[in-house]
This record gives structure tokens, C-alpha cells and sequence, in this order.
């Protein structure tokens, strides 16, 4: 039964607590057996407002949490190895230098989209990913961690938006459909 305790309470003015791989962890522990799972609404959510939470109903099961733990330490070293080189390909076609592997990843997380319109940004992370309730958001989330590694950013801003990514991971692999619910004590 689903108490509507959120997997992920915080203020986002405080420092994450929980590291990437804990909050992957925390967020199928919190997932209940309904396969309801509540986390905060995401900062930049139009719709979203302080303590409002995701209801995720969630399809996945242990093995699926291994995949997305490996999946998440996969992509992070991909994207430490590129941010090394970021300012030095940033064009498309710099990208072409890159190793396969990681210019399949650039093309389908880190590559800029082609429009600014939210409809063909929409079409096109679908294309890359596949359709979620976060499709836009695992590329979004990608690219700003992308350019913050790059930037060498501080510990604390790094681990922030790699609980974003890797929040926006496990909706886009196993959520099947999410709502913008008010928090309930």
C-alpha cells in the first residue's frame, strides 16, 4: 500500500545527502508494493512547486535495479572520459573524433538538440531514447552534467545534478506513467 512517503526528502537549498548509487537504491527500497514511488518534483518542473511530489508507478524489480546501477556508473564514466575532451569537440563534428562508444553516447545523450522548439526537442529525445515520462529529462540531465564535469565544478553542485540524472534514469527505464501529486505528511 502506498503511504505516500517520498523516497527522496530534501531541501534543495541543502547539500544532497544521499550519493547517486543511494539514491537509486533508495528509490526502489521506497517503491511499494503497488509499485507506487513518490520523490520530489524536480526543480525546473513549470508545474512543480516547493513539496510538490512525482508519483511514479514503477515497473521494475531487483534485477532491473542492478541494470540502472551499472547503467548509471556506465554513463558516468563516459561522460568523465568526454568531459575531458568537452571544450576541444564541443561542435558536432569535433565528436567525430571520439572513440565509438563514446560517440554513440554523445549522439544520444550530449549532442545539442537541433531545434529549441519544446515539440521537436520532444520528437527528437524520443528518438534518441525512446518515449518515457522522462525522455527529455535523462538528455537534459546528461548534458548538465556533462558541461559541469567539463567545468570541473565542485564536488556538491557535481553530486546534485548526478542525483538529478540519475533519478531521471530510473523514470525514463521502468516509470510508467508519473503525476505532479501536493506533498502529504
Amino acid at each position: 500500500m502506498n503511504t505516500l512517503k517520498a523516497a527522496l526528502s530534501f531541501d534543495p537549498n541543502d547539500p544532497p545527502v544521499l550519493t547517486p548509487v543511494e539514491t537509486i537504491i533508495s528509490m526502489f527500497e521506497h517503491t511499494d508494493t503497488d509499485g507506487i514511488l513518490c520523490i520530489p518534483a524536480w526543480p525546473y518542473d513549470d508545474d512543480a512547486e516547493q513539496g510538490m511530489l512525482y508519483q511514479c508507478r514503477m515497473n521494475w524489480n531487483k534485477a532491473d535495479l542492478e541494470n540502472v546501477l551499472r547503467q548509471y556508473e556506465n554513463c558516468c564514466d563516459t561522460m568523465k572520459k568526454i568531459a575531458e575532451k568537452y571544450d576541444s569537440f564541443r561542435a558536432d563534428s569535433g565528436a567525430e573524433a571520439l572513440p565509438e562508444a563514446e560517440k554513440r553516447f554523445w549522439n544520444t545523450y550530449l549532442r545539442d538538440f537541433e531545434s529549441d522548439d519544446t515539440d521537436a526537442i520532444c520528437a527528437e529525445a524520443e528518438e534518441r531514447v525512446g518515449k518515457s515520462p522522462a525522455t527529455c529529462d535523462v538528455i537534459i540531465r546528461a548534458q548538465r552534467l556533462c558541461r559541469l564535469m567539463a567545468l570541473k565544478a565542485p564536488e556538491i553542485i557535481l553530486r546534485g545534478e548526478a542525483n538529478l540524472f540519475a533519478q531521471a534514469l530510473v523514470i525514463h527505464g521502468y516509470c510508467k506513467d508519473i503525476e505532479i501529486i501536493e506533498d502529504i505528511e
